[in-house]
């Protein structure tokens, strides 16, 4: 008596699907070109194996022996490390849609030092052939990249032990005393700035006298830059003073403040202030303060300093 259909379909309903993986998977039956980047990556590459079927897998380097760790290793019919390769011939006790990882580790310093590739049982598919590559880096590399990172922090921490000691200290003049920077004979004023112009090229313009300062190692421009009428807002981000008749002399600016945008037809009083160790470094001085959005910058030409 033939079965009914459900007698037929019962039997799947009740087990289910027997892989993770559809067996339709599409696998590469020529050679399979494996590229390993120097570092990890959250992806790791896939290989398809099937029972009864041998799949050969060449490195680029010499593995360490006894490297070799793989998933359910015993129901392999064979699992042969060489010296750069591996053979594997699954067995029939592998179920279809398996999922098992192998890892091994090459001998000597360049990265990456270990490759992980994912086996995926197939029922009737196996990549013959992987040839695994390494986009390998040097020890030396590496290190130069920490030096250059060392360096960033370094940077970083003393401009964070400057913020820190300028923000624990008293405001005003009693917080330049405590820095160390309010000298009898270092701070002056310079309110007015009678050689100081805008640039023809200037995107803002001067809107009243350039005033400069002078502390112990410091200096400070103030002026009052308007936006012409009918264009877009100006925010300040950074900002460079440069002697006019010295070349190449460069005070290297500490901040630029405030950061709040000018709108079109109004003023703002900024500031810029910058480390000065000459004290003959009086000047003419150009200013140029760009925006932190687009490309227009104000230039204000011949700064006197204290």
């Amino acid at each position: 008596m033939l079965a009914s259909p459900l007698a037929l379909l019962l039997p799947v309903l009740l087990t289910g699907p027997a892989s993770v993986e559809p067996a339709s998977s599409p696998c590469q039956t020529g050679v399979h070109h494996v590229e390993l980047p120097a570092t990890a990556t959250a992806e790791t590459a896939r290989v398809c194996i099937s029972p009864g079927q041998t799949t050969l897998i060449n490195f680029d380097g010499a593995l360490v022996p006894g490297s070799l760790a793989l998933d359910s290793a015993d129901r392999f019919t064979q699992a042969e490390p060489g010296p750069s390769s591996l053979k594997l011939v699954p067995s029939e006790k592998l179920a279809t849609g398996e999922r098992l990882r192998l890892t091994v580790r090459f001998q000597g310093a360049a990265a990456p030092t270990s490759a992980a590739l994912l086996l995926v049982v197939h029922p009737a598919q196996a990549t013959p052939l992987v040839d695994v590559h390494r986009l390998t880096r040097t020890v030396e590399s590496f290190r130069q990249e920490l030096e250059v990172r060392d360096e960033q922090v370094r940077q970083l921490q003393q401009e964070n032990a400057r913020l820190r000691a300028e923000n624990a200290g008293p405001g005003g003049l009693a917080g330049l005393h405590a820095l160390g920077l309010l000298e009898e004979e270092a701070f002056r004023v310079w309110s007015k700035n009678p050689s100081a112009r805008a640039s023809p090229t200037s995107s803002m313009l001067l809107d009243g006298a350039v005033a400069s300062f002078r502390a112990a190692g410091r200096v400070a421009v103030t002026m009052l830059l308007k936006n012409p009428e009918g264009a877009a807002p100006w925010t300040a981000q950074d900002a460079k003073v440069v002697m006019e008749d010295r070349k190449g002399m460069e005070l290297r600016v500490l901040a630029v403040w405030p950061k709040e945008p000018i709108l079109a037809g109004r003023t703002l009083k900024l500031v810029v202030e910058a480390e000065v160790a000459d004290e003959k470094a009086q000047g003419p001085f150009t200013l140029r303060v760009w925006e932190a959005e687009g490309g227009r910058t104000a230039i204000v030409q011949g700064v006197m300093l204290p």
